[in-house]
C-alpha cells in the first residue's frame, strides 16, 4: 500500500513538473523581440534613430557590415556605444588599469572565496592568455567568469569600436549608454555564492568554449536572439535546479539590471534628437544583441516605458 501511494505521488509530481516546464517554454517562446538585430526607433511618426545589436567578436563575418547598415550609420548625426573602450584615448578617467583594479580583491585572493582548486584553474587559464600573475591571483569570481575565454583567431577591433572610430572621423555627436561605475555596480551586487558556482561551471565547460563561440556566431548571423542566449549560457547545466538558480542571478546582474540603465540612457539621445535632429539621420546605437531579447530587453523597455515605436529593419 505504501509503495503504491508513493508511486502515485511520484507520477503526480512528474506531471506537475512537465506542465511547469512546458508552460515556461511556451511563455519563453512567446516573449517579444526574439529575432532581429537592426531596429528603427520613432516617436509620433518621427524617426529618431536606430539600434544595431552586435556581438563582441572581431570575426570578419560580423565586422564587415552590410551596405544598408553602413548607409544608415553614415547618415546618422549621433553615435551611442554601449561603453567606451577602457583606454585612456576614449576614457581618460577610467583607463584599463583603473577598471582592472576594481576587478581584483585588495586584501584577499580568489582562493580565499572559491577554494585552491578553482583559483589554480583560473590562474592557469588566464596566465596562458597573457594575464599577469597578480591579477590572475586576486581576480574576483565575476571578473574571472568573464575573463575565461578562447583567444580570438582574428585581428582588429569589434564592430562597436570600429564604428566609434568612424563616428569620430565623421564628427558625430558621441555618447556612451553605460558608465564603468554602473557596469561594475551590477556585478558587485551579485551574490558571492552565485559568482563562485558560475565560475566553477565555466571552468568545467572551458574545453568546449570554442564550440560555444561558433554556436553564438551562427545564431547571431541568423539573427536568432533566443539561440544566441542559449548558446551564451550553455556553460550552465539548465536541468540542474541549483545551477539554474545561479544562472537566473547571472542574467539578472549581467543583462536585466543593465538593460534598465541602458534604456534610460538611450532615451536621452533619442529625445534630444526629437528637437535637434528633426529631419536628419538621428542617433545610431550599438549595443550587445543579448540586450535586445524579450520583455526585459531594451527594445521592450523603450517601447513600454518610454513610448517609442520600434520597427525591425531586415538587411540581409
Amino acid at each position: 500500500m505504501f509503495k503504491e501511494s508513493s508511486g502515485k505521488k511520484l507520477f503526480i509530481y512528474a506531471i506537475i513538473f512537465l506542465v511547469a516546464v512546458f508552460s515556461t517554454l511556451y511563455a519563453y517562446n512567446k516573449q517579444p523581440y526574439t529575432e532581429g538585430v537592426f531596429w528603427q526607433v520613432s516617436k509620433d511618426g518621427e524617426m529618431l534613430g536606430h539600434i544595431y545589436g552586435t556581438i563582441h567578436m572581431n570575426d570578419e563575418k560580423v565586422t564587415k557590415l552590410d551596405k544598408k547598415v553602413m548607409d544608415i550609420f553614415d547618415n546618422s548625426v549621433g553615435y551611442s556605444i554601449e561603453a567606451f573602450p577602457s583606454s585612456h584615448l576614449w576614457n581618460p578617467y577610467h583607463g584599463f588599469e583603473n577598471i582592472k583594479k576594481k576587478m581584483m580583491f585588495e586584501n584577499k585572493t580568489l582562493a580565499d572565496v572559491a577554494g585552491e582548486k578553482t583559483a589554480n584553474d583560473v590562474f592557469q587559464i588566464l596566465t596562458k592568455n597573457g594575464v599577469n600573475e597578480e591579477y590572475a591571483t586576486k581576480i574576483k569570481p565575476w571578473a574571472a567568469l568573464f575573463s575565461i575565454a578562447a583567444k580570438s583567431k582574428h585581428t582588429g577591433p569589434i564592430v562597436d569600436h570600429k564604428l566609434l572610430d568612424l563616428a569620430s572621423i565623421q564628427e558625430k555627436e558621441i555618447y556612451q549608454i553605460e558608465s564603468p561605475e554602473e557596469l561594475l555596480a551590477a556585478f558587485y551586487a551579485m551574490p558571492m555564492d552565485s559568482q563562485v558556482e558560475l565560475l566553477k561551471s565555466k571552468i568545467e565547460y572551458f574545453p568546449k568554449i570554442q564550440g560555444t563561440l561558433d554556436d553564438m556566431l551562427d545564431a547571431y548571423l541568423e539573427e536568432d536572439l533566443v539561440a544566441l542566449m542559449n548558446a551564451s549560457t550553455s556553460f550552465v547545466d539548465k536541468s540542474d535546479y541549483n545551477k539554474n538558480r545561479h544562472l537566473q542571478v547571472y542574467l539578472k546582474h549581467s543583462v536585466y539590471i543593465r538593460n534598465i540603465v541602458m534604456a534610460h540612457y538611450m532615451n536621452l539621445p533619442f529625445l534630444y534628437g526629437l528637437d535637434r535632429y528633426k529631419g536628419q539621420g538621428g542617433t545610431f546605437v550599438c549595443i550587445g544583441a543579448l540586450h535586445l531579447l524579450g520583455e526585459k530587453g531594451v527594445l521592450s523597455l523603450l517601447e513600454k516605458q518610454y513610448g517609442f515605436e520600434i520597427k525591425r529593419i531586415k538587411f540581409k
